[in-house]
């Protein structure tokens, strides 16, 4: 496999895993809580705030105050350890509670002696209301923050519905995302350099003698068709004490397998051999050092225009 198709894969499979952690955990965490409140917002006064209360007996507060008329919004006297809290519903999503609504509880709780406050509601609470809270023992539950609170009170009909009905879009979305997933894997092999091409039978060069041999000059004609000057060139090279092989990795690149690349005189009988062919003079030498030595590639051209 090259290394562009294993970089496309690798780019598509990032991506693809990505999205659909983001859109299976954190998107579809929002998604049903927006359902949620929507979902609560319809329940009546009476529902919502038996909700609230069963939510807060669990967290060990208990109601002390029964009041029979619960048509609108009313105040809560709570207690829990010992302490009393005064409880303040406001049941509309549409709701935007601001400073006002933390200074109104904060004056009922000095009022009952209490020793703190709880305001709720389905809508939002902005962050000039928060920043008031943070002053006073007033804690906020708002839309976001209060239906993991009473997700697992809701009707189990409804539960179900709001989680097929998010499950669905979640998966929607992360098709879609492996769709972009599987373009920008395209993308990535269409923009990567293609592979070089491995030494063919015509490039495979002689093994390489232990005696040193001395080069081979080889005078190509004049006017030889640019293929056999290509091959004779390479044959050449072979025979170079220094040169393990050469292969021609483009149709003006020649790759030159070194011992050394900063040998001179290597390099000078390199060049050598090249210019004795007229159609290949300002070529591109590719000279690579074997892979433990530590040297760097190294490109030049024996004659240039």
């Amino acid at each position: 496999m090259t290394t562009q198709w294993i970089a496309a894969i690798g780019v598509a499979i990032a991506i693809g895993c990505a999205v659909s952690f983001y859109f299976l955990t954190f998107q579809r965490r929002r998604d049903e809580a927006a359902a949620g409140i929507v979902a609560l917002s319809a329940i009546s006064w009476r529902g919502f705030i038996g909700m609230v209360l069963q939510a807060l007996r669990r967290r060990g507060y208990v109601q002390v105050v029964d009041l029979e008329d619960v048509s609108g919004d009313r105040d809560y006297m709570l207690e829990r350890d010992g302490a009393r809290w005064l409880l303040s519903c406001k049941h509309a999503s549409t709701y935007v509670l601001g400073r006002n609504a933390v200074q109104a509880l904060s004056s009922e709780v000095l009022l009952k002696s209490a020793a703190g406050g709880l305001l709720v509601t389905q809508g939002r609470i902005d962050a000039e209301a928060r920043g008031a809270a943070g002053k006073q023992r007033i804690e906020l539950l708002d839309g976001a923050t209060l239906w993991p609170e009473l997700r697992d009170l809701m009707p189990a009909g409804e539960l179900d519905a709001i989680r097929a009905q998010t499950g669905a879009a979640a998966r929607q979305r992360v098709l879609l995302g492996w769709l972009f997933a599987l373009l920008a894997g395209v993308a990535v092999f269409l923009a990567m350099p293609d592979a070089q091409p491995a030494p063919s039978a015509t490039a495979a060069t002689p093994p390489r003698e232990t005696a040193p041999a001395a080069p081979i000059r080889i005078e190509a004609p004049p006017h030889a068709p640019i293929e056999t000057q290509r091959s004779d060139l390479s044959r050449a090279l072979g025979t170079l004490p220094d040169v393990d092989r050469a292969i021609w990795a483009t149709g003006s690149t020649l790759q030159i397998f070194v011992a050394r690349v900063d040998d001179q005189a290597t390099v000078d009988a390199i060049c050598a051999l090249v210019l004795r062919h007229p159609d290949l003079t300002s070529s591109r030498l590719q000279l690579t050092p074997p892979a433990s030595s530590g040297q760097q590639t190294r490109f030049l051209q024996c004659r240039s225009f």
